[in-house]
């Protein structure tokens, strides 16, 4: 298992008050799913998937500065130290 951190950016830094959080885990998806068994009552339906155990494609999951969208997304193999970045997708101008 690999101890890597989760970084809570924009919405999720308010809903939780903390800026990051680790967890131990194999894959992006068993961190995520430690996060969400812990603070999912703290975090708006809209940022779910409809079963609760996965985020709405709008949020931004990064890993070492890459989309998981372009790896394995919640398969996604974890080494220590490896940063994960959580964030609601933002535009404007």
């Amino acid at each position: 298992m690999a101890k890597v951190k989760l970084n809570l950016l924009n919405i999720f830094q308010l809903k939780i008050n903390k800026k990051f959080i680790e967890y131990d885990g194999k894959t992006v998806g068993d961190i995520i799913l430690k996060f969400l068994n812990e603070y999912k009552e703290k975090l708006d339906d809209a940022l779910l998937s409809k079963n609760k155990k996965k985020f709405n494609p709008q949020i931004l999951i990064l890993l070492n500065g890459r989309n998981i969208k372009y790896l394995k997304n919640y398969k996604t193999r974890l080494k220590d130290a490896d940063d994960i970045y959580l964030s609601f997708a933002l535009a404007g101008g």
